[in-house]
């Protein structure tokens, strides 16, 4: 395969320092070349082997199913005939790959956490990274703020404020890089001195959307984080669609409360915030939502804040305390997603 070739042609120009751990051991390894650091475990870098190499690996879910231990996993590969080349192969060739600058597993102890009501087909088992990894290490502080890709001057002022509060208050924002809103909120972050994350649907190397290749580059360099689960891109036009699915999820998992500042609904143009708000809902995050009855109330934009709130799977999210229950909806102040701490995704004490 191409990549095999690739893998090749590194080995014979690489000249490689790999400063070696136990097998089992957490603890990440640093793989030196022409002063670029690369930091990857030898398990993740055993999972990424397997999955690129091999049909062993089909699903999240059966990953989850059949490997729940480090040492299961490991059972596995000593079945795969030459499969220690491959993981010297790819060692090698890994650290040219600069538009990186690692990979963490669910076996290594930097991994976020996951809360355990989301389903195992949700939970991702391998993370590509570029940025401060650190930023996952507390998820509640991370909040989520999505929507449609053209709001207007109006809900992008009304959005900017929400964002600016939260930062000021401590808070990491997350978000997919998407044209419009989510832009806005990596950006008007970045601006009040904050740190955001953004979860991509495609390779590090391939951002996506092109267009903000740059705004991904500036989020690196104020000490933000670029994530991707995608080391290659689609092989269809459905896997790509797909992938902004999972991506979306992702934002919801990395979050304590995902934020939907604007989406249409349906035939009028589903922008899909509503799968993560879907997801945030099912994982028992706070999902909200911005939405005001007496400037909202007939606007198209708002059609899918309108429905979560009907259906009970947001709360309206006000800046304003006379703002609170005034339409008759569940609703929760700026201020309570602060204060908001998810007891599920706060890390376990190990006891040893």
């Amino acid at each position: 395969t191409l990549m095999r070739i690739v893998f090749r042609h590194y080995m014979m120009r690489a000249q490689l320092v790999l400063y070696s751990t136990p097998l089992h051991t957490p603890t990440v390894v640093l793989l030196i070349e022409k002063g670029h650091n690369m930091n990857i475990s030898p398990i993740a870098l055993k999972i990424w082997a397997v999955h690129n190499t091999t049909s062993r690996i089909t699903t999240r879910k059966s990953f989850h199913d059949t490997w729940k231990t480090e040492d299961e996993f490991l059972a596995m590969m000593s079945e795969i005939p030459n499969i220690d080349d491959v993981v010297h192969e790819l060692s090698v060739a890994v650290d040219d790959m600069d538009w990186m600058d690692g990979a963490v597993c669910c076996f290594d102890a930097e991994f976020p956490v996951i809360n355990e009501s989301a389903p195992k087909g949700d939970c991702p088992y391998l993370l590509f990274y570029k940025g401060d990894l650190s930023l996952l290490g507390d998820l509640n502080r991370n909040v989520a703020v999505i929507g449609y890709t053209t709001p207007n001057e109006n809900l992008i002022a009304r959005e900017s404020k929400i964002v600016e509060y939260l930062v000021h208050h401590g808070q990491h924002i997350v978000s997919g890089l998407a044209k419009g809103c989510d832009a806005i909120g990596h950006t008007v972050c970045m601006e009040r001195g904050g740190k955001t994350i953004a979860i991509l649907p495609s390779p590090l190397n391939a951002i996506s959307p092109a267009d903000h290749r740059d705004m991904a580059h500036q989020i690196i360099e104020k000490g933000g984080l670029v994530i991707s689960e995608y080391y290659n891109g689609p092989r269809s036009r459905n896997e790509a669609i797909n992938r902004y699915v999972e991506r979306d999820r992702l934002q919801a998992l990395f979050a304590k409360a995902v934020v939907l500042i604007a989406s249409y609904e349906g035939r009028d143009g589903d922008s899909g915030s509503r799968h993560a708000m879907g997801k945030a809902h099912s994982y028992g995050h706070l999902a909200c939502v911005m939405y005001d009855e007496t400037t909202d109330g007939e606007v198209l934009e708002m059609k899918l804040n309108r429905s979560l709130l009907s259906q009970q799977k947001a709360k309206q999210l006000v800046t304003n305390p006379s703002g609170v229950g005034t339409a008759g909806y569940s609703s929760v102040m700026v201020d309570d997603l602060v204060s908001l701490v998810n007891p599920a995704l706060e890390a376990q004490q190990k006891l040893f």
